[in-house]
């Protein structure tokens, strides 16, 4: 598997670059049916119901051709008009029949389709939830989103078509191909001279079907992870003065996609009409070998031209089953891109006898901790964090400076265990977090990150996103603590009002009163700020450290910052530096009045 090149070295990249995704290893049919099995298992009993009504509208069908040519031979030949409206009605009684049966079959199993594919979406989805935020931020996020929603979208039309449709054109071919040999032997035989030409078309044209569809397929996902992309950052792109540029990116990515598409129609296309010219050939056969027939009396004429219905309701399920071809070929492609995402692993595992948390004073401890991300392999990084120990006492305030680099992030993602050490232990109330289940874990530890995360839902429905069955009374004296209620209130719709994702129509302090508010509502005994100012004017900073202080009380806080004006709200400074700095990881304790700008430097703060 390769990665892209990165968004500003793409213009340097050669014609034949995926994009901005990753190929999938090729995963084979029979694997591939296999790995899916399990989402198709609890509708599988529709899937016989299905097939059987669509069988039965087949046997309609043939039914009502046979009657065809008794309506010939009967009626139209001697003109015996007598037996006409008992023919007819029963002609009609069997086509009606056949187009309710197919009707409750197809709707059958397009039903089954859905739930499958809304199965498959969901515990997609959930699974990618249990990966650490770091892995889903190393894939693009409309690629991702391609996967959801298109690839699983493909893989739906392979069940409602493949599965039960496919099933049944083989047994109308059965059905078919018995009536029209028991009319003729000679015919049917005589049609039936290009089926290893249609079993060759269909073999050469599949493997090259399901090659180019892959291609389509990663194509796809990079145009949309591009699009996701230029729209998120489309103020970046306006103030910088580079639309022209993105639009040429996204028409470069899109021309692409256009090359995959018509590299695939190519071959999807030339299919079906040199199927059709096969069927030319065997339809010329028949009529060629059944007028000889007619003209030495060996069939009736009604025989002959039901002889033609038959093969013309012959050719439509070899249709369907030669449509399945291409059909196959983008499902495969999809299916393997979403495997691929069911096959990533999470470094953080739950221990099997993982036990809740009981009740949590707060008191965090890391003892001899070396912490890194994993390599691209599985394989550990180089370590971030080396050799630190620190104590917290419950409602302790600790505030974390140091460089880019020093590992303050990876501290914080150690304590909610997005992430565990290489070596060491981090420890809640003596517990290690290794062994506490990871949702008793996350219900007593709230972490802020570093831009408000909000969802495109009311103000009410964002703050008690950590506790949705908060009643709105604990939902306003949240947001009174977090100074969020007078904006809120002067907004029109108050606390419904609905705001987009990532807080728009809301500016940055406001949005960040929203995150605080919810975090006063969870209420959780620890707490870690990841640079809660971040974008924030000193006036609004002004105005927010209140709010941080009535929420940082009675907790155990960890308070990630480079802004000087929050270290006071510290009962300590720690300093962390880089693992390639000469000297200890993490420099000596300061008081929250030492000068900023020595805990920054890592330097022992000024005495007073």
């Amino acid at each position: 598997m390769r990665e892209v090149t990165p968004p500003g070295d793409r213009a340097a990249r050669d014609d034949d670059d995926p994009g901005p995704v990753t190929d999938p290893p090729v995963v084979p049919l029979r694997e591939l049916m296999r790995r899916f099995w399990p989402w198709v298992r609890p509708d599988v009993r529709w899937l016989p119901v299905s097939a059987v009504l669509l069988v039965l509208g087949a046997f309609g069908e043939v039914v009502s051709v046979w009657l065809f040519k008794d309506l010939i031979d009967d009626v139209l030949v001697p003109r015996h008009f007598a037996d006409f409206w008992l023919l007819a009605a029963l002609m009609l009684g069997a086509s009606v029949a056949a187009a309710l049966f197919t009707y409750g079959g197809t709707y059958t199993s397009t039903r089954t389709a859905e739930r499958y594919m809304l199965r498959l979406r969901t515990d997609t989805l959930a699974h990618l939830h249990t990966l650490p935020p770091d892995t889903l931020e190393t894939r693009w996020r409309g690629d991702l989103v391609a996967r959801l929603t298109f690839d699983i979208a493909e893989i739906e039309q392979m069940v409602a078509t493949g599965l039960v449709e496919g099933a049944v054109a083989a047994v109308s071919l059965l059905l078919f191909t018995g009536a029209a040999f028991y009319l003729s032997w000679p015919l049917t035989v005589a049609a039936l001279l290009a089926a290893p030409l249609f079993v060759l078309s269909t073999s050469l044209f599949g493997r090259r079907i399901r090659r180019r569809e892959r291609q389509v397929q990663r194509r796809a996902g990079g145009v949309t992870a591009l699009l996701e992309e230029s729209l998120r950052n489309a103020t970046v792109t306006r103030t910088c003065g580079q639309e022209s540029r993105e639009v040429e990116r996204v028409h470069r990515e899109g021309k692409a996609l256009l090359d995959a598409e018509l590299s695939a129609a190519r071959v999807a296309d030339l299919y079906q009409p040199f199927l059709g010219v096969l069927q030319l050939l065997a339809g010329l056969t028949v009529v060629g070998v059944g007028a000889l027939e007619v003209i030495h009396g060996q069939l009736s004429l009604g025989g002959l031209l039901a002889f033609a219905a038959f093969m013309a309701q012959l050719f439509e399920p070899a249709q369907q089953l030669a449509a399945l071809v291409p059909l196959a070929g983008t499902a495969c492609a999809s299916g393997e891109r979403v495997l691929e995402l069911h096959d990533l692993t999470s470094p953080v595992r739950e221990c099997p006898t993982a036990r809740d948390t009981g009740p949590v004073q707060g008191r965090v401890t890391l003892q001899g901790v070396r912490a890194g991300y994993p390599g691209a392999t599985g394989t550990p990084g180089p370590p971030v964090l080396t050799d630190l120990d620190l104590d917290l006492l419950p409602g302790e305030t600790l505030a974390l400076v140091g460089p880019s680099g020093s590992g303050k992030s990876t501290l914080a993602k150690l304590l909610v265990r997005f992430l565990d050490p290489q070596a060491g232990t981090v420890r809640l109330d003596g517990q290690d977090l290794r062994d506490l289940t990871l949702a008793s874990l996350r219900q007593a530890v709230t972490l802020l990150p570093q831009q408000a995360p909000l969802f495109r839902a009311t103000i009410a429905d964002n703050i008690a996103y950590g506790r949705p069955d908060a009643p709105p009374a604990a939902i306003e004296r949240a947001a009174r603590n977090a100074g969020a209620h007078d904006f809120v209130t002067a907004l029109p719709d108050g606390y419904r009002t609905v705001i987009g994702a990532d807080g728009f129509q809301l500016s940055g302090g406001q949005s960040q009163r929203v995150a605080i508010a919810r975090a006063f509502l969870r209420d959780t005994p620890v707490l870690v700020l990841d640079e809660p100012t971040t974008g924030l004017d000193p006036h609004t900073v002004e105005q927010f450290v209140p709010a941080l202080r009535r929420l940082m009380t009675g907790r155990t806080t960890v308070l990630i910052t480079h802004d000087r004006a929050l270290l006071p709200l510290a009962d300590r400074v720690l300093t962390l530096r880089p693992p390639d700095t000469a000297g200890p990881a993490a420099g000596p304790d300061s008081r929250p009045d030492a000068s900023p700008v020595d805990a920054l430097r890592g330097r022992e703060p000024r005495k007073p």
